[in-house]
């Protein structure tokens, strides 16, 4: 992205390297505190409705949120777990893209996030949106797997898996939450915080698609060469 080089260019020496480090501390402090009673957890989620009644801190809170909060000591190593795969993906991508480049994503998506969630919240009034950091986890997964389709994940600890292909199944389960919401501001809650990937993949998704044209064109020809007499 020439625009984005522009920026580097001007802007990069305020990026914050680390930074999903830094997001994963807060969240662990954030958990403490709920573990021992003094923070709900609901009162940390993005609730446009919460927001419009006055509570603006949830504006940022969400993205504070831990992605779950354990309740059996499973629970708890998978959620550590979690947290560690969450770094590891992001320093890959720090280190694919740059900081700033990196940086620049995550504030797409969360700034996309905010959006989609009042806006839904605006189109379909009777609704209850919730939107917790999960879309941070999705799109920070849906770009490691395009830059690393083929690092094996070890799922439940037990089978390997592509990481493509796990992508695909994260995908479908999106795609059935969006089909099957219950509103069309659900719709857009869910859909807005992935803009951020279709902004920085889309000529890669092109690319993908002009192939996959190509491919189905010369296999055409290929077959109506054998077809004939």
């Amino acid at each position: 992205m020439k625009f984005l080089d522009r920026m580097e260019k001007r802007f990069g020496h305020l990026a914050v390297p680390n930074v999903v480090l830094i997001l994963i501390v807060a969240q662990l402090v954030l958990y403490a505190t709920i573990m021992i009673g003094r923070v709900d957890y609901l009162s940390l989620l993005l609730i446009p409705k919460a927001v419009f009644a006055g509570e603006w801190w949830r504006l940022v809170s969400f993205l504070l949120a831990p992605p779950s909060v354990a309740a059996t000591l499973f629970q708890a190593l998978f959620l550590a777990f979690f947290w560690y795969v969450f770094w590891m993906m992001s320093s890959a991508l720090e280190a694919a893209w740059s900081v700033f480049r990196f940086n620049v994503y995550l504030l797409a998506g969360v700034l996309f996030t905010i959006i989609g969630a009042l806006l839904g919240q605006l189109i379909s009034p009777a609704a209850t949106i919730v939107v917790s950091p999960q879309f941070l986890y999705l799109s920070v997964f849906f770009a490691f797997a395009t830059l690393n389709p083929n690092i094996q994940f070890l799922i439940l600890f037990i089978i390997p898996m592509k990481v493509k292909w796990l992508a695909w199944i994260i995908a479908g389960f999106t795609v059935l939450s969006f089909l099957g919401a219950p509103s069309m501001g659900d719709r857009v809650a869910i859909l807005a915080p992935l803009l951020n990937y279709f902004l920085f993949f889309r000529s890669s998704m092109s690319q993908s698609v002009q192939r996959g044209r190509r491919r189905a064109a010369f296999e055409k020809e290929k077959q109506s060469a054998l077809d004939e007499p």
